[in-house]
């Protein structure tokens, strides 16, 4: 008996060991497996803790009609309060034509606007209403912080309906986009979201979870079904300060003239004697013409013939999009460039200064 008991204590011991066994190496494999929580967030209280910052902007224009008799033509977009005493920030291409600007606020009050500053190159413009009440501003993210697959919310005024604004949800598909406009516009350090993005939306904010600023919405783009974009909060930011400063954006200069290479211009350059022979003719980038004297470029080292290939680190394909990007910055910024000196990539750097007034 004295065995058989001995045996089965033996096999407890034993069952007990390989019970703490097992419970252990559980414990180590769910401590080093990721989360999977695959429920969605809800977006109600964001919903509604930014809806009164979120304004339709209604608008009217005069346009001639086909007998060229003028008529008063209406449209529609959206705008975001961004102070308590009344500046709005909406897309350029939303109020560049007109005559008339109407703000309707989350409560159906209706006001008119003034255009404080406008922005066309990057699509953004300032009004301002005039009211004795004290407005509910949204606050602002830095778009640096969003991450690609972050969740993010689109609101606006779709269609000019007052009241409750119109809502899409998606995640930040890419950072950094370049995109041409239907009007020869290049725009640069644009958000790419799958949140859809009506007509009316346009200006409207993005936000993330948090319900603070991280874009503009923008619908300049057409035939993009399924891809939103929105001007970047930090790009927002830099334009709405310069204006609220000084009156107008502090547009910096590099003192460079550039071309846009293409087959035809590298093969000119090729036969006049710039080192450019090998390049393949499919080849992006801008080629410097010429340089102003007692300018950022000719400062730095850059030379006439050399093509640049990226701002930043940041590829440059057509001398718009080089353009774009240096708008980005200003006055005093130091900007590093890539370039293609003959057979060789070099980097450069240079102070920008102040440009004149492109507005």
């Amino acid at each position: 008996m004295k065995n058989i008991a001995k045996t089965l204590l033996l096999l407890n011991l034993f069952l007990l060991l390989l019970i703490s066994c097992t419970t252990d190496i559980e414990t180590e494999t769910n401590s080093t497996t990721p989360k999977t929580d695959m429920s969605l967030p809800s977006l109600s209280e964001t919903i509604e803790y930014v809806s009164p910052s979120v304004v339709a902007v209604n608008i009217s224009t005069v346009a001639l009609d086909r007998f060229f008799i003028p008529r008063i033509r209406s449209a529609d977009g959206s705008g975001v309060i961004i102070s308590k005493d009344g500046y709005i920030v909406t897309n350029d291409h939303v109020i560049k034509d007109a005559r008339e600007i109407s703000v309707i606020l989350n409560d159906e009050s209706i006001y008119q606007a003034e255009i404080i500053g406008r922005v066309p190159y990057s699509d953004i413009a300032l009004i301002k209403i005039n009211t004795k009440q004290e407005l509910i501003p949204i606050e602002f993210s830095s778009s640096k912080e969003l991450r690609v697959g972050d969740w993010v919310i689109a609101l606006g005024n779709a269609f000019g309906l007052a009241g409750t604004p119109t809502v899409t949800a998606g995640i930040v598909s890419a950072k950094e986009r370049v995109i041409e406009t239907e009007d020869n516009r290049t725009l640069t350090d644009m958000i790419q979201t799958d949140a859809a993005i009506n007509n009316g939306n346009s200006g409207g904010p993005l936000v993330n979870l948090s319900g603070k600023l991280v874009g503009i919405n923008s619908t300049i783009m057409r035939g993009a079904e399924g891809i939103g974009f929105a001007i970047s909060s930090d790009l927002v930011l830099r334009y709405i300060n310069d204006l609220l400063e000084f009156g107008e954006v502090q547009i910096p200069r590099d003192g460079i003239e550039g071309r846009t290479l293409d087959p035809n211009f590298i093969s000119t350059l090729c036969e006049v004697g710039y080192n450019l022979c090998e390049l393949d003719e499919n080849f992006k980038g801008v080629a410097i013409l010429e340089i102003a004297l007692d300018s950022p470029a000719s400062k730095s080292g850059l030379l006439p013939g050399d093509i640049i290939i990226s701002i930043e680190n940041k590829p440059v394909r057509n001398y718009g999009e080089y353009m774009s990007w240096t708008y980005n910055f200003k006055p005093g910024d130091t900007i590093n460039l890539n370039i293609i000196r003959g057979q060789e990539e070099i980097e450069l750097s240079l102070v920008l200064d102040r440009a004149l007034d492109l507005n």
